[in-house]
């Protein structure tokens, strides 16, 4: 509890961010460590490990192959070049920015040089989610806001471009905080615009925070400097690009597709089956607590409102959410707990030399101890026999999954073999996207979207519906491969290869 300050005080102080240093500076001088750094070096090192692990995201496969094109071809991609089922259609490469950032370090350094970036990005997330929280003071209040954040990232911290725009969207969080000069927003936007394609987030957050100052009856001066100088970043960032203008308009035609959108899980409503949306709902109701219980002020509510809302309808908006979220929560959090860890104890300095060596104990043994490369959940074995048995080239129309066909691009490349579908469902055909469902479906013409699709084979996990229509002689299919998980069919009159 606060002491020698009165309610109405209290109220001030838990709102107003503004009676918080901009930076942390522990008293007792620069002799001693702070508790607060010490959670803070922690809290990196949880981010270190949680960004480490193998490479396996089948998105980020795509983006290495297409870094891997750009490099090769010195230019970017203005049309498919990997699939049959929408080869030549316009392309929009939104992310062209982190494709040549992941080839370039697999160039340089190999994959362990990825893992090591993802590593580094994930480490300062959640050294700046916890100076984000200063705000709040007590450590206590502090570590209610940043531990479900963490719990969060653990889902959605991974090797996709994304993991670069969340770091851009705390540079945002910060200028509105009025920690960083507003004018760094200009180069982090103007990058942000070609690196991932969730920029107008940024923008949407901006607003939020101004129109709830607005409805405080307070002057949004800061919120107004910080959409000024944003804005102009994302302006040059849409204009001085390869893209040009195509970057700016993206968002928009993700809208206007949403049709394409619908079935594919990360667009949909969240199902709180995993970890990390649980996590989120957890942190949603703690923000939520926190306001109606200690700071009810409209800068702090609209933001959260806004995005909790959004994160209801799409489950890919929880990661920017999840950050969103902290301002609010840490003014809300303001007085949690007497300790506020800012004192400077020479006792702590062993506790700092010992968690930077397991910073660099937990670098060294993450990318020593584990394949840099995780393909566990993708039929690595049958695409190698397909490919041996001259069943998977360029001109052979193989219908697989949308997560195989990310693995088969990154595998082989655009020159070697077309995939029926990958995970870019903002460019493909509604008719394809549609068909990709039906083989999702219990009751559906399997054999029609087959015949659509020019099938000459079909790469598919077992125990699903398609799985066991394959599998049914009487359905005309001959099963030629297994292994574990995965079987290859051709269709009726295809004769068994060798």
């Amino acid at each position: 509890m606060l002491t020698g300050v009165d309610a109405a005080d209290q109220q001030d102080l838990a709102v107003d961010p503004a009676v918080e240093p901009a930076a942390e500076q522990p008293p007792g001088g620069r002799g001693g460590v702070s508790l607060s750094q010490i959670i803070g070096l922690l809290l990196t090192v949880i981010g270190l490990a949680i960004g480490l692990g193998s490479l396996h995201d089948n998105s980020f496969l795509t983006h290495l192959a297409t870094g891997r094109m750009i490099f090769d071809e010195g230019s970017i991609p203005r049309t498919d070049p990997y699939s049959f089922t929408a080869l030549g259609r316009a392309w929009t490469v939104q992310s062209w920015g982190a494709s040549v950032i992941f080839a370039g370090v697999d160039e340089v350094f190999g994959l362990t040089g990825i893992r090591v970036v993802v590593g580094a990005c994930c480490a300062a997330l959640a050294l700046l989610v916890w100076r984000l929280t200063s705000p709040a003071k007590g450590l206590l209040g502090r570590l209610l806001v940043t531990l479900p954040v963490l719990a969060v990232g653990i889902g959605y911290w991974v090797e996709r471009p994304l993991i670069f725009s969340l770091l851009f969207l705390v540079a945002v969080l910060f200028a509105l905080e009025d920690r960083l000069d507003p004018r760094w927003l200009v180069p982090i936007m103007w990058v942000w615009v070609s690196i991932h394609g969730s920029f107008p987030i940024a923008l949407a957050a901006i607003v939020a925070f101004g129109i709830g100052r607005l409805l405080d009856r307070e002057r949004p001066t800061t919120e107004l400097q910080v959409l000024g100088w944003a804005s102009l970043g994302t302006l040059l960032g849409g204009i001085l690009n390869p893209l040009g203008w195509r970057l700016l308009v993206f968002p928009v035609q993700l809208l206007q597709r949403r049709e394409a959108f619908e079935g594919i899980g990360e667009w949909q409503a969240p199902t709180w089956t995993s970890w990390s949306e649980k996590a989120f709902a957890v942190q949603a109701v703690i923000a939520v607590a926190l306001i109606l219980w200690r700071s009810r002020r409209w800068r702090n509510i609209v933001p959260v409102a806004l995005f909790v809302a959004l994160s209801l309808q799409s489950t890919r908006n929880s990661a920017q959410a999840s950050l969103i979220m902290i301002p609010a929560m840490a003014a809300a959090a303001y007085g949690i707990g007497e300790l506020d860890g800012l004192e400077r104890r020479p006792v702590l300095r062993p506790v700092r030399v010992a968690l930077v060596a397991l910073l660099a104990l937990v670098l060294f043994s993450g990318v020593s101890s584990t394949p840099d490369l995780d393909l566990s959940e993708y039929p690595v074995a049958s695409a190698t026999w397909m490919r041996a048995e001259g069943m998977l080239d360029v001109d052979d129309r193989v219908v697989t999954r949308d997560t195989v066909g990310n693995y088969l691009e990154a595998a082989y490349g655009p020159d070697e073999v077309r995939v029926f579908l990958d995970d870019r469902v903002d460019m493909y055909p509604v008719s394809v996207i549609n068909d990709y469902r039906a083989l999702l479906h219990e009751e559906t013409d399997f054999q029609a979207v087959m015949d659509r699709a020019g099938a000459s084979a079909v790469l598919w996990d077992t125990g699903t519906v398609f799985g066991d229509w394959l599998e049914d002689p009487d359905n005309g299919w001959t099963v030629v491969h297994r292994e574990p998980g995965w079987v290859v069919a051709v269709p009726p009159g295809a004769g068994t290869p060798g």
